[in-house]
């Protein structure tokens, strides 16, 4: 997706929660506008299977680079996911949210798109088979307030910092004369990324025991442009809930190196306990 088409769909998003949130169903039965009182806690274990979509691109010791596309396609093989999470916290309109995630993506398949060497760019001979492996840490902190408190809907203005720790690896394999370029070979680098991100979240009755759940945040700072949208439907117990829903994740990134457009995006389903 290219940067105003990302940044129109945030647009889009943010205008459908919106609307969708100020016509709150008539029929819920679930007070969301809680008085102040004692902290509220919901931890959740979070199953996202997301696939990924990156462009790469490396140095080598020689000052020659090497750059690569991932592809999305059979991601289930290649996941490999360690520990998805979230804590979050309320008192009356205030509220803290800690969100965790770490992917593993081994042996992805990827294609060779371009080689510079010290005399220039090089054309590109055939890709017989080259792999991306791809890790990602990514912990959001926030701190929000319920701008709209109802019977049936609630809305939070959210602001905290992204932490993000990128790790990629390619494995290149080439067929044919490659102007002087190692025909094979293995190269990495890691990234750190800090970002300020500011949004929205909420729920809102959708009757019964059912509601509907969204979340998105945009912001920036170590990335041009970084952004997040969750959006699912939620069953309540009196235990805690369930929900089910799509999260997407994109970054557009100063330095094209390791990678400069990335994104997850997949079906996320969620298991939350309560307690006060």
């Amino acid at each position: 997706m290219t940067k105003p088409r990302q940044r129109s769909a945030v647009l889009l998003l943010a205008a459908t929660v919106l609307g969708v949130t100020l016509a709150p169903s008539a029929s819920a039965q679930t007070r969301y506008g809680a008085a102040p009182g004692d902290w509220t806690w919901r931890f959740g274990i979070n199953l996202w299977l997301p696939g990924v979509d990156a462009t790469t691109r490396f140095q080598l010791s020689d000052g020659s680079t090497i750059g690569s596309e991932v592809d999305p396609g059979d991601y289930l093989k290649n996941l490999e996911f360690v520990f998805m999470g979230t804590v979050e916290a309320r008192n009356g309109p205030w509220s803290i949210l800690g969100d965790v995630v770490q992917l593993k993506f081994s042996d992805d398949e990827s294609k060779v798109r371009s080689i510079t060497g010290p005399g220039g760019a090089i054309t590109v001979p055939i890709d017989s088979r080259s792999e991306t492996e791809l890790k990602g840490f990514v912990t959001t902190i926030q701190g929000g307030y319920a701008v709209m408190q109802s019977p049936s809907s609630r809305m939070d203005v959210v602001a905290g910092v992204r932490y993000t720790k990128l790790k990629a690896e390619l494995e290149w394999r080439l067929s044919g004369p490659a102007g002087g370029f190692a025909t094979s070979g293995t190269v990495g680098e890691s990234k750190d990324l800090w970002d300020g991100v500011v949004g929205v979240r909420g729920q809102t009755a959708l009757g019964g025991n059912w509601d509907l759940r969204y979340y998105l945040d945009a912001g920036a700072g170590s990335s041009n442009f970084t952004w997040q949208a969750l959006g699912g439907i939620g069953y309540r117990f009196n235990w805690g809930d369930v929900v089910v829903g799509y999260r997407h994740l994109a970054y557009e990134l100063k330095s094209d190196r390791p990678v400069s457009d990335m994104t997850f995006s997949g079906p996320q389903f969620t298991l939350g306990w309560t307690f006060r």
